[in-house]
């Protein structure tokens, strides 16, 4: 393997790891920030990265929370080590088998991203259409509650649209239905979702490896206007440029007016952009589960500007109005 293909392997662990966690609870781990600190303590050759123990890669990941993904550490060093092939998937259930299965043995099995198998329609059978699944966090479903919920659904019982969990309330979904899920938007065409490895969609190019700080002045040089020509062969001059090591100081010195209002916006003159979406989607069992196959399904949820406003996607940008704002 490759250093590059090492990297992709690690990083589809932790995204699959992230996507039931859930982003911003205890145990996520920013893809991105990992990879460049791998690369900073070393990471750049095929036999460095073997030499990486399980306790180096913890110490270059950026947790949330006090727990360390020990698990997800000790399988990113058997991907650069060679030693063993990693996987994720289990086989699968069959429909006879699931037909047999316990409820509780059905709620254990469910994969919420793959509502599609014999288990969650098998589920979504027994949910009569009612909504029964909880998550603890992230894609982490509540076995112990949805046990209750769907136990009082087969009684006879309507489903529930929330649920006290030991004091916390707890949105209801159905059995298909995911909890919202945040994404990294596209810093150079609003409202586009990178996909999970930072890939573009117009381009076939990753993000992965660009700062926070590059992808945020660049939406802002794009905003106030400094950056018009987003034409696609200059979107390719763009995330080369990004590729530097130095692209924050290089934007900065290109762009002098985003670079002003990037620091105007960090220090409390409005917020800078999150360039986070959220992909919400309700369905049931037997609908897709991939959000880029039907728009329909897909809910973009833009941040608010700083004057207050919520933005479309058709909407001008808060930065000019901000700027023309303060002109009067």
């Amino acid at each position: 393997m490759t250093v590059q293909e090492m990297l992709d392997a690690a990083l589809a662990v932790v995204t699959e790891h992230n996507s039931v966690v859930g982003q911003g609870n205890p145990g996520f781990i920013d893809p991105t920030t990992l990879i460049n600190n791998v690369k900073a303590a070393g990471g750049t050759s095929v036999d460095r990265l073997k030499a990486l123990s399980y306790e180096d890669i913890i110490s270059c990941m950026p947790l949330i929370g006090t727990i360390k993904p020990i698990a997800i550490a000790k399988d990113i060093a058997k991907i650069f080590r060679g030693k063993e092939t990693v996987t994720t998937e289990s086989r699968p259930v069959s429909a006879k088998k699931a037909d047999k299965m316990t409820l509780r043995e059905l709620i254990e099995a469910y994969d919420p991203e793959d509502a599609d198998n014999s288990v969650g329609k098998r589920l979504s059978e027994l949910a009569k259409g009612q909504k029964v699944i909880v998550f603890v966090t992230g894609r982490t479903v509540d076995v112990d509650t949805t046990f209750k919920l769907l136990q009082e659904v087969k009684q006879g019982y309507t489903g529930r649209s929330n649920i006290d969990v030991n004091g916390d309330i707890k949105e209801t979904h159905l059995v298909g239905a995911l909890p919202d899920n945040f994404v990294d938007e596209n810093p150079l065409y609003r409202g586009r979702p990178l996909r999970p490895d930072g890939t573009c969609d117009q381009t076939n190019r990753s993000w992965n490896g660009v700062p926070d700080n590059v992808r945020k002045l660049i939406r802002v040089a794009i905003d106030c206007g400094s950056l018009k020509d987003i034409s696609f062969e200059r979107v390719h001059d763009i995330m080369d440029l990004a590729m530097n090591v130095d692209a924050f100081a290089k934007f900065s010195k290109r762009y002098p007016s985003a670079a002003i209002a990037y620091k105007n916006l960090t220090c409390g003159i409005g917020s800078l952009p999150t360039l986070k979406l959220i992909l919400k989607r309700e369905m049931g069992a037997g609908g897709t589960n991939r959000p880029f196959d039907n728009a329909k399904k897909v809910e973009w949820v833009v941040q608010k500007a700083a004057y207050g406003k919520v933005m479309s996607l058709n909407d001008v940008n808060f930065y000019q109005v901000y700027y023309n704002n303060q002109k009067k």
